[in-house]
């Protein structure tokens, strides 16, 4: 990994770490003061939200991270295109959103719903101060700029949810670390937007971003497909389970596979045509072993830790949370599938397969109307691990990796996370099951054999991987310098 990603990678991550911890501690004040049924339809809102942010900023931050120049007119011409979509693109939800409601629908969804629409109109303003970081490396000041965000806004927000605000409190939350991102973002990128356009260049721009941005909607609801019918199935209450179910793991992909998207994008678009598919190999094999464990532990300490963070009422969702640490390793080394395509300028491509798999995890949630709620996440979890073969396997065959990588570092991640999850249950039930006390105590007890699995993890890697733990430790040694 060459020294920018590294250094990159590190203040994505370190930073981040903080920055979702604060978030975290919202989501967590809200989960004890909103009963299941109020917290499943602010989180079912906040869905559809999250969904326009990523319509409106995909695509043309894309373009503008791998383009090789740039200029005045080509920057204004991508922040009036997305400005004028951020437009259109929120005008025509909001209607929709209000006319297929419901009659009978939660006034606190329809409320909620109403103040927060016009939030992706001003994320859709940071994206191209944003990309202009992006390709310059310029990682740090990014991280730096999110952390202040958070942390401002969190403590602002942690004031209102204790002053009885409950919802409420986390709109104001979601406002004010914009309107915070956006003044920060202008300080250190100096960019004045103006009335400067090139057709020429919107039409680029459009080619580029149109396929990317129709794969992202089928790759959004595909990922968020669980919810989507959990929610139509099984009603609210299953809804705000399975939401505080992926919490945990959600926050670790956030600081870490979330984060080190746009790293991972810049590295593997840097490196030479034949070397693509080997540093985008190399940096998801890498990120994998680090943070799959964390995962993976999620699910087989998920009783120990559940009641005594969230309240004894989500009690239910630790089933949950175990049934779905079975997609870590899946996940981890599939995250980043769209980016080799996108470095190889092959967002056609991206398209159609998201649509394919957007189809097949369609296709599976529907047919598992008739099964339980439990039943139904087994089958999802299914589904993820099988359409993560699928790719890998189409990388394979369309030459963007090799063999090579598959046994250099996809391999190597594979067998070590096997012996992970075997080492962690042996230890948990013929060790920690034995002395636990099912108080707060149990948090440092199941600290300190996730740190022991962990050594014995690192143990193994490096026994059996010499050359692959060389290779993480180089990285490593490089982030430090």
């Amino acid at each position: 990994m060459s020294k920018n990603a590294a250094s990159s990678s590190m203040w994505m991550m370190g930073l981040s770490i903080g920055e979702k911890a604060f978030a975290f501690a919202i989501y967590v004040i809200l989960a004890r003061l909103l009963d299941i049924i109020e917290f499943g339809i602010v989180a079912f809102c906040a869905l559809f939200l999250d969904f326009l942010v990523m319509l409106i900023s995909t695509g043309v931050r894309e373009y503008i991270v791998t383009r090789k120049e740039i200029s005045k007119l080509f920057i204004n011409t991508c922040f009036i295109s997305i400005m004028v979509g951020a437009v259109v693109v929120v005008g025509v939800f909001s209607q929709l959103f209000m006319l297929f409601l419901p009659d009978d629908a939660s006034l606190l969804l329809e409320q909620v719903f109403q103040v927060l629409i016009f939030l992706p109109l001003l994320a859709g303003f940071n994206t191209v101060q944003i990309a202009l970081l992006q390709r310059d490396f310029k990682f740090k000041q990014l991280a730096i700029r999110s952390m202040i965000s958070t942390v401002v806004a969190g403590i602002t927000s942690v004031w209102f949810a204790y002053d009885g605000y409950g919802a409420w409190a986390l709109v104001i939350y979601k406002y004010m670390l914009v309107i915070l991102d956006t003044i920060i973002l202008f300080y250190i990128t100096r960019f004045l937007p103006s009335l400067q356009f090139s057709f020429e260049i919107f039409k680029g721009c459009y080619r580029f971003s149109i396929p990317l941005i129709m794969s992202e909607v089928f790759n959004f609801w595909s990922s968020r497909i669980m919810e989507l019918f959990v929610s139509l199935f099984f009603g609210p209450a299953s809804f705000a389970l399975l939401d505080v179910a992926r919490k945990f793991s959600k926050l670790i992909q956030q600081v870490s596979l979330t984060a080190l998207r746009p790293v991972c994008l810049s590295f593997v678009a840097k490196a030479l045509p034949e070397n693509k598919g080997t540093a985008h190999s190399a940096f998801t094999s890498y990120v994998t072993v680090l943070v799959a464990p964390i995962m993976i532990l999620l699910g087989v300490y998920a009783d120990s830790y559940v009641a005594l963070v969230f309240g004894p009422q989500w009690v239910k969702a630790v089933s949950i949370i175990e049934i779905l640490s079975f997609t870590a390793a899946a996940q981890c080394l599939t995250w980043y599938f769209s980016l080799l395509l996108i470095a190889n300028n092959q967002t056609k491509q991206v398209f159609t397969l998201n649509l394919i798999f957007f189809a097949l995890s369609v296709a599976a949630g529907a047919a598992s109307y008739s099964l339980s709620f439990e039943q139904y996440i087994i089958v999802q979890v299914a589904v993820i691990n099988l359409l993560s073969i699928v790719k890998i396997v189409y990388l394979l065959k369309t030459s963007l990796i090799s063999i090579t990588d598959i046994k250099n570092y996809i391999l190597p991640v594979v067998i070590s996370l096997g012996f992970f999850v075997i080492s962690s249950l042996a230890l948990k039930r013929f060790v920690f099951e034995q002395i636990k006390y099912n108080n707060v105590l149990d948090l440092f007890l199941v600290s300190g054999f996730s740190f022991l699995g962990f050594v014995l993890y690192g143990l193994f890697c490096f026994l059996v991987f010499k050359s692959f733990s060389r290779n993480i430790v180089i990285s490593l040694k490089t982030i430090r310098k």
